[in-house]
């Protein structure tokens, strides 16, 4: 079973599961944007999420952290399925890794397009891997409880059902500029202004700066015939210099 904290500072959240659980949902969220003949802006949001999946990748391969959890098997329960006790530990473990809230925040509405193509051809509610992404998300949300008041959260919840990203819309270097201000942060001025980081994900096309930072990378893009992915916001940390 997944299992996900806010991480001490509030800069993240912190993801663990086991091989099984780390492997389905890298395979989840593969099924929901890999996607034929995609435009150019959908590549750029497909590359996002890519990142998530290199994390949770080296995560499930033991390149990240790891935990043991009690597996509360006792000695009746060894006795009954005749298990030898040099054969069976009392802990399973968890491989774990951390993700940046804002991150996770525009991952929620980036996979919530891949979703919405899907359900145009294939309206299944059975779809396992939908469901697992709804699942993981819901989960994630709910740890954010510790850090929001029922009013704050509430009100996330309803920007994040009425949210919607487009294509054309997706300017990397805003988002990444939204991470550096959250991880600049202190742990107090993110609880006050999580809201704030919130809405400039969420109602990014509201922003004066926003649409001046997409007017200045496009206008690059047409210059030197390259991607807006290939524009990045030049000081983005590295993960060593995160305090999580």
């Amino acid at each position: 079973m997944l299992k996900i904290k806010l991480t001490e500072n509030y800069t993240g959240i912190t993801i663990s599961g086991d091989f099984n659980d780390l492997d389905f949902l890298y395979d989840s969220v593969s099924y929901l944007i890999k996607h034929d003949n995609v435009s150019d802006g959908e590549c750029v949001m497909q590359n996002h999420l890519y990142a998530f999946l290199y994390d949770l990748r080296h995560a499930y391969e033991g390149k990240r952290d790891a935990i043991l959890i009690n597996n509360n098997l006792n000695n009746n329960s060894r006795m009954w399925f005749e298990f030898k006790k040099k054969d069976v530990t009392n802990n399973n473990v968890y491989f774990c890794f951390n993700y940046l809230l804002p991150d996770l925040l525009l991952d929620i509405i980036l996979v919530k397009y891949f979703i919405r193509k899907i359900n145009k051809k294939d309206n299944n509610i059975f779809n396992s891997y939908i469901n697992m992404v709804n699942y993981f998300y819901s989960v994630a949300l709910n740890s954010l409880r510790d850090m929001l008041a029922e009013t704050k959260f509430n009100k996330l919840k309803k920007e994040l059902l009425r949210s919607v990203i487009s294509d054309s819309d997706f300017i990397p270097r805003w988002f990444e500029i939204i991470n550096c201000d959250y991880i600049n942060m202190t742990k107090i001025q993110r609880e006050k202004k999580f809201m704030q980081i919130m809405d400039a994900i969420y109602n990014y096309d509201e922003y004066e700066d926003y649409i001046k930072i997409k007017m200045e990378c496009e206008k690059i893009c047409k210059e030197v015939n390259c991607s807006l992915d290939d524009l990045h916001y030049e000081n983005y940390p590295n993960d060593d210099e995160i305090v999580w």
